[in-house]
């Protein structure tokens, strides 16, 4: 939600099934395929992935946007977990409106879907 809009308000055209790992190339994110590629291995098992993705995050973006980087899939997840163990359902007036972005998607096919 938050990449649609940031990027309808920028003017950007970006490909969303990027979220899902379904997009080609980067998806018109700069370096979107490493940052998918960081955020698998940040919520992954295998230490040896987590370190190479950081490193190569590092070495493309800088220390700074590694950190950033590391934040903002640290927040997602808690948000994520806190979300999915609550049960707190989709807000009634955005429904409507994300419905064309979770049927694009897949989000509705999701066995916790509630709505």
């Amino acid at each position: 939600m938050l990449l649609r809009a940031s990027s309808q308000h920028r003017g950007q055209t970006v490909d969303l099934q990027g979220v899902m790992g379904a997009a080609d190339g980067d998806g018109g994110i700069p370096h979107g395929a490493l940052l998918v590629a960081f955020a698998e291995a940040v919520l992954g098992d295998d230490p040896d992935i987590l370190s190479e993705t950081r490193q190569a995050v590092s070495r493309a973006l800088g220390e700074a946007a590694m950190v950033d980087a590391a934040a903002v899939a640290g927040g997602f997840n808690a948000i994520d977990r806190v979300a999915d163990a609550t049960g707190i359902p989709i807000d009634e007036e955005r429904v409507e409106s994300t419905a064309s972005l979770r049927q694009d998607l897949g989000i509705d096919q999701f066995p916790s879907r509630q709505i």
